[in-house]
């Protein structure tokens, strides 16, 4: 898969999880983000993630729903809640988290496409 999600036609939702690492158990918060990837592939009105982190441990992971319901259950799935405490007590300096209504969406592929009929 690449980086960039194929979500469907707007509106969905946004959450972005913006953050910084402490540095602290690393391998320990590698693991427990592929579990956490796994698990929200599972939950239902999951779209999808794009996830990057810099050399100065900054990271952004946006993640794709349905609608705020979706979002809501996986706020409180109790993996990732146990998840998000470990992320408060161990592995984060700072975190900041935004939920959004997507209302437009449009892509270098929709570009293209469009170019090529004119």
């Amino acid at each position: 898969m690449g980086i960039i999600v194929k979500t469907p036609e707007p509106p969905y939702y946004v959450v972005t999880f913006t953050n910084e690492l402490s540095g602290k158990d690393v391998e320990k918060y590698q693991q427990l983000g592929i579990e956490m990837f796994k698990l929200a592939e599972t939950m239902p009105g999951y779209l999808g993630e794009e996830s990057v982190r810099n050399a100065e441990n900054q990271g952004i992971t946006l993640s794709y729903w349905t609608d705020r319901i979706s979002i809501l259950n996986w706020k409180k799935q109790s993996d990732h809640l146990q998840a998000q405490q470990l992320g408060k007590d161990v592995f984060y300096n700072a975190y900041s988290v935004r939920v959004a209504k997507v209302e437009k969406s449009y892509t270098l592929e929709d570009y293209i496409k469009t170019k090529a009929t004119k």
